[in-house]
């Protein structure tokens, strides 16, 4: 004769924790995923070297407080291009007393904060006045900021200033 063992009332009470890790691992899982296939985010170049430049920076940035030198950044489309997002970037150099700041080798870099992929770089050269130009086309309308590099012999300005394109 054959005995039967019946189990135990609630036998299955363990596998319910089972399960529910199992669940919490899967979704786990899907984020995980996402996370990783999607945007990479801004990354910083040559980070290294830039922490370790710090105080140089913070030594700059008061130089160029003192110096006292304006910076001005304007986008003109040009009327006669198939877009109006193609024309030009002007930058206007001003001292303290509001004169024109000559002499300078001006670096443009024209950054989409919101996209990536779109950045570009854009020559300047001086027209007068102060006054360094280049022509551009941008890609995408809407926000953009200039981070224009600026030198004179030691004199080093820096500055980002955001432009609305239409």
């Amino acid at each position: 004769m054959t005995v039967r063992r019946s189990r135990p009332a609630g036998w299955w009470y363990p596998w319910i924790f089972v399960g529910c890790m199992l669940l919490v691992v899967a979704v786990n899982g899907v984020l995980v995923y996402f996370a990783l296939s999607t945007w990479t985010g801004l990354e910083t170049r040559d980070h290294y070297n830039k922490g370790l430049a710090y105080n140089e920076n913070l030594a700059a940035a008061r130089m160029q407080v003192e110096r006292g030198w304006q910076m001005r950044v304007a986008f003109t489309a040009d009327p006669d291009a198939d877009s109006d997002r193609a024309g030009h970037l002007a930058v206007t150099f001003a001292d303290r007393d509001g004169q024109p700041v000559e002499g300078l080798r001006v670096a443009a870099a024209l950054i989409r904060p919101t996209h990536e992929g779109y950045d570009l770089d854009v020559p300047l050269r001086a027209t007068g006045a102060g006054v360094y130009a280049g022509p551009v086309a941008l890609p995408l309308p809407g926000l953009w900021d200039a981070r224009v590099m600026a030198r004179r012999g030691d004199a080093t300005f820096q500055a980002v200033q955001r432009l609305n394109v239409r």
